[in-house]
Order: structure tokens, then sequence, then C-alpha cells
């Protein structure tokens, strides 16, 4: 199954070579959780990298795709009994965002749905007591669902060069968990990129 769902995710950045203008981005995605189960949940840096692609309707309306791998997840630390105990969720995603993009001069706006798809799901636990830290890693690919929808928003610059920075916004619209101790409990992914594109031959 999730051979399939990468190879669907492959396809798609593949579709991209059709598009008016390609480039690449990458940069720091800040991924967390909210929802009612999701109240003590701390934001942990990630990243995010792919490619990008824009289909021009006129000088100022066009809808965006992009293909990026982007490492989600977020931090729980607590205190019991002179330990200290920190969760860490990192969840890798590839994310398939198609976006109305807006533009006036070098500003743009953009706003659409997304589809991501999980590639590679770890709790890391450390408790440290004393002066001793343990570090636990346990594998939980099979606990979300391998399939997330939810949404983008977004503002940003790109100078002529074809050389952009940008500012957006994801958040989840499907319960995160579908099995182990959190299943049926209302989390969603959620999260904030920062991010420098790259588009040769970019006509804004």
């Amino acid at each position: 199954m999730k051979k399939l769902l990468l190879g669907l995710g492959l396809a798609l950045m593949a579709g991209t070579a059709s598009a008016q203008s390609v480039g690449i981005k990458a940069g720091l995605n800040y991924g967390s959780l909210t929802g009612d189960d999701a109240k003590n949940h701390d934001y942990r840096p990630g990243y995010t990298v792919g490619l990008t692609a824009r289909y021009g309707l006129n000088e100022l309306i066009g809808v965006q795709t992009e293909a990026l791998f982007t490492s989600k997840g977020a931090k729980h630390s607590y205190s019991t009994n002179g330990t200290d105990i920190e969760n860490r969720l990192r969840l890798n995603y590839l994310d398939i965002p198609v976006l109305l993009h807006l533009q006036v001069s070098g500003l743009y706006f953009e706003l659409g749905p997304q589809v991501s798809f999980l590639l590679k799901g770890k709790q890391i636990t450390e408790v440290s007591r004393s002066n001793t830290t343990t570090t636990t890693e346990t594998d939980i690919t099979d606990n979300p669902y391998p399939i997330d929808f939810g949404y983008a928003a977004g503002i940003g610059y790109r100078a002529p060069s074809g050389i952009g920075l940008g500012l957006r916004y994801n958040g989840g619209l499907k319960k995160l968990d579908d099995e182990g101790s959190y299943e049926g409990r209302e989390r969603y992914n959620t999260g904030f990129q920062l991010t420098l594109s790259y588009v040769p031959g970019y006509n804004r």
C-alpha cells in the first residue's frame, strides 16, 4: 500500500514537467499537533524539500502544484516523580498541495487543498533522571492514517531572478491516528513553513 502511495506521489511530481514554471524549494517546517487531545503538544523543527510548478492562467492568477518531502510531528515534555520525559513524534510525508496562486509584481498569495502520504513514523522518547538519559526509538508507521487531508495558505515574494521567500501555514482536516494509544482521539497535523525557492525563467 505504501509503495502504491509513494508511486502515486512520484507520478504527480513527474507531472510538473508540463508546467510553465518549474523550480525547487526547501526550508524549515515547524510542526505540531492541534485538537482536544493535543493540548500539551509543542512545536518541533523539521524540514521540507521538493519541486514547485506554476501554471499561469493570466498575469495575476495561476495554479501552483508541489511535491514536497516534509518532516512533521510534535514534541511533548513533562516531569513525574523526579523524572523528565520528552516524547518526540516524527512523521515524514510526501505533501501534494494544489494552490490558487495570486501575484502582484513580486508579491504572491496562495491558498488551496493538500493531500499528504505518510512515508515513515517514529516515536522518540528520552527519559532523564539524575545524570542519566535513556533514549528509545519506536517505529509507529502503522499507527497514523496513511493519507492525510488538509489545506495550505501562504504569502511570499519572488524576485525577477526567480528566487523566492515564502511563509506558509498547513492545517490538517483529518484525524491523525488510526491505531495505537491515540486511536479515535482528536489530533490533527498543523505547522508553519519558511522556505526558499528558485524557479528559473520565472515571469512575474
